[in-house]
């Protein structure tokens, strides 16, 4: 077992995670730091700007670059519309998200599937000063396999009662972007950003 300093590497003063499975949060600086076994480091951390004036928070989204390739996909009934739009979905390279924050497995691969389907661009704002950010618990390496749920939800969506699916996933390295939110209930809603 190896103990941590929790001190921005930035800046120095004490960091105060609120999640005990954190891995990126944000200092009073405004330093993004990242907490893994080797230790804190600083990291890229990108602003959406919003659409609307108001919102409660900042979520962390991980965006990749990427293609899914489709090797065999079986299917209970033959549907020509579905076979042709899932072929139009991946057949080309996208944008790929994964929610970054607390969320159930189930919802963070719809919610990923959503953003997949309608391919949001964000446009970079300033870092905010004051706004909190929610910290992100989802490694890069855990949204690559989050990223597997996202496609076999939007494939199983499908209205040609999936029976199996294989592919593989092509991405470039993630970045990490703060999305703004609105509280809902005991969850978060994203807020639209301009693109």
């Amino acid at each position: 077992m190896k103990l941590l300093a929790l001190r921005c590497p930035s800046c120095a003063q004490p960091l105060k995670p609120q999640n005990p499975e954190v891995i990126v949060l944000r200092c009073d600086c405004g330093t993004a730091v990242s907490l893994s076994d080797t230790g804190l480091n600083t990291i890229t951390l990108q602003f959406a700007a919003p659409a609307v004036e108001k919102f409660d928070a900042w979520l962390p989204l991980w965006l990749f670059n990427g293609r899914v390739h489709i090797t065999n996909r079986q299917t209970q009934g033959r549907n020509k519309q579905a076979e042709q739009d899932a072929e139009q979905l991946w057949n080309y390279p996208r944008r790929l998200y994964v929610p970054a924050w607390d969320l159930p497995t189930e919802t963070a691969s719809q919610l990923g599937g959503d953003l997949v389907q309608r391919q949001p661009s964000f446009e970079r704002t300033d870092q905010p000063e004051n706004a909190p950010f929610i910290e992100a618990v989802v490694t890069p390496e855990d949204a690559l396999k989050l990223l597997e749920f996202v496609v076999l939800n939007v494939e199983a969506a499908r209205k040609d009662w999936l029976k199996s699916l294989e592919f593989h996933i092509e991405t470039t390295t993630p970045q990490l972007w703060a999305i703004p939110a609105l509280k809902d209930g005991s969850g978060w809603r994203m807020q639209p950003v301009l693109k």
